[in-house]
């Protein structure tokens, strides 16, 4: 239907469209607009066919084969065409073909059956244009008869400007979800490297590890962790992927792998890094290593095509040489610690040996001197130095024993507590020259971590009655009492005021922190002039199998 000032539908058609006869249904749209205006009805109707008309919105109308009957200026306007070019032609004319086949609205849209017609609007299509282009639309249906004729009524919309925003919108959540899951992997990484940072691992396998999570974070085709030397030595490759010590050191010889002094650098070119095997490597970027202030090395990053580094990335590349430096330097204070223990055991046992087995041995030749004087003058006396000098000597066999003992601490897992306490009595009875009495009733064995723990608290309570107590008797005791194993050491000796001796003192941090680390209690009882107690109990936790 047109107005009229439009040409009406039986023209000729042009010479593009088809030379049949527009269809029946099309007569009966033109009615409606030249109805006799006579009647109210009639006018109302032609009041709302020009307003259609005039509409903003672009409308068409179909019969039920689908031959277009109506279109306003405005949906000819938006595909393209003239208003009598697409009267009479088919819809689909301005529908892409894939939509004609598998678009479950445009199955339905003359379909019989009103209940699968789809109703209202918000039915998102594509259309297209007289040149061929596509757009897209919004679709909204009505549906009414006219003298036993279907009429399909549409209005059009074009959604290109919305859908280029819903479409930015979903970029940006995918470029905030990829970020977000960026930032996730960070800090994944970050917390697994503070793991491994904190276990005693070796280093290489702690930069191995730092090395590759900076591979794969950051997109590298290779990577690796290298040291420097002084005098134009070779490269100390530390650990890598995807790269050999050998490739390393030619990039680095070609001054291309070098990192900067002071900044990370980065390179990228058309034309190859460096070769590395079968690969060329166009971009890099490297990341200095200081420790102390002292250039220690690099993290290198490589990658087969060229690009450039953004901020975030050498930001996360400078954290993870931040990491390695951690690692370095961690590992160098764990070298330092292990051998000033070293030192500091050695001096012990050089002062263990200066004030129990050097002077017990220099007691006993001194004995053994007047020994054979004594004999002849005073043979009672000689038979109570000999005792004496029985016991010197196997209190410094027992001292020998314990410092080798220590010397190699899994000796101390294979021999049982009642030999460790008996060595210990030993050792103990030959520096105070006292009677130490063991009592040891203990028929199953302990843990090695127990036993060890009641080892060196029965060392140190021992040490303290041969160097402060000045006792006269000393008793050692082990039992088991209701699931729990019980350690007593008490002497009889001058005691101390518990509250005013600080835990540095006569070895009780040591022997708190021995018990503390089984799970055991630690009771000391001491009195000025009336001796000391100490004593140790541990018991078994739940479902705990002793070795």
């Amino acid at each position: 239907m047109t107005n009229p000032e439009q040409q009406p539908a039986t023209q000729p058609a042009p010479e593009h469209q088809a030379t049949s006869e527009a269809p029946a249904s099309l007569d009966l749209v033109e009615g409606l607009a030249d109805s006799d205006t006579s009647k109210p009805e009639n006018r109302l109707n032609r009041f709302l066919w020009r307003l259609i008309e005039a509409s903003p919105v672009a409308v068409v109308a179909c019969d039920q084969s689908g031959a277009i009957l109506y279109a306003n200026q405005k949906l000819a306007e938006l595909f393209g065409y003239q208003v009598p070019e697409l009267l009479g032609r088919p819809i689909e004319l301005l529908i892409p073909e894939r939509y004609r086949s598998d678009h479950r609205v445009y199955r339905s849209l003359f379909s019989d059956n009103p209940h699968t017609r789809p109703m209202g609007s918000g039915l998102d299509l594509a259309g297209r244009r007289q040149d061929g282009s596509e757009f897209a639309i919004e679709v909204g249906l009505s549906y009414f008869r006219a003298e036993e004729t279907l009429i399909v009524l549409g209005s059009v919309t074009d959604i290109t400007r919305r859908k280029y925003t819903e479409e930015l919108l979903e970029r940006r959540v995918q470029e905030r979800t990829r970020e977000i899951e960026r930032r996730r992997r960070v800090s994944d990484s970050l917390r697994d490297i503070l793991q491994v940072l904190n276990s005693n691992r070796p280093l290489s396998e702690i930069l191995d590890f730092i090395v590759r999570q900076a591979q794969q974070l950051l997109g590298a085709d290779a990577s690796a962790i290298y040291q420097l030397h002084e005098g134009g030595k070779p490269l100390n490759f530390q650990a890598g992927v995807g790269i050999s010590p050998d490739q390393l050191a030619r990039a680095y010889a070609n001054e291309v792998a070098a990192a900067g002094d002071e900044e990370p650098a980065t390179a990228s070119a058309a034309d190859p890094v460096f070769r590395a095997g079968d690969h060329d490597y166009c971009a890099q970027l490297a990341v200095p290593l200081k420790i102390k202030g002292e250039h220690y090395g690099g993290l290198m990053l490589y990658y087969l095509q060229p690009r450039k580094f953004s901020p975030e990335e050498i930001e996360l590349a400078v954290m993870f040489g931040d990491q390695a430096e951690l690692a370095i330097e961690n590992a160098r204070l764990r070298v330092q610690v292990e051998r000033s223990a070293v030192v500091a055991e050695r001096n012990r046992i050089a002062r263990d040996l200066h004030d129990s087995v050097t002077q017990t041995l220099f007691s006993a030749s001194l004995i053994a001197d007047v020994l054979p004087r004594l004999v002849e003058r005073r043979p009672e006396e000689s038979l109570r130095r000999l005792e004496e000098l029985r016991q010197l000597t196997r209190g410094a066999l027992a001292e020998m024993r314990t410092l080798l003992l220590e010397l190699r601490p899994a000796t101390l897992m294979e021999v049982t507590i009642e030999e460790l306490l008996r060595q210990l009595t030993e050792a103990a009875r030959g520096r105070a020259r006292i009677p130490i009495a063991m009592d040891v009733s203990f028929p199953v064995p302990l843990p090695p971590e127990v036993k060890v723990a009641f080892y060196y608290v029965a060392q140190e309570a021992l040490n303290n009655v041969a160097k402060h107590a000045r006792a006269g008797q000393v008793a050692v005791t082990l039992h088991t009492v209701a699931e729990t194993v019980a350690m007593t050491i008490r002497d009889d000796g001058v005691g101390f005021d518990a509250a005013a001796v600080t835990a540095e003192h006569l070895g009780l941090a040591i022997m708190r922190e021995r018990s503390e680390a089984i799970g055991g209690q630690l009771e000391i009882i001491s009195r000025p002039g009336a001796g000391t107690t100490i004593s140790l109990h541990w018991m078994p936790a739940q479902g705990e199998q002793n070795e």
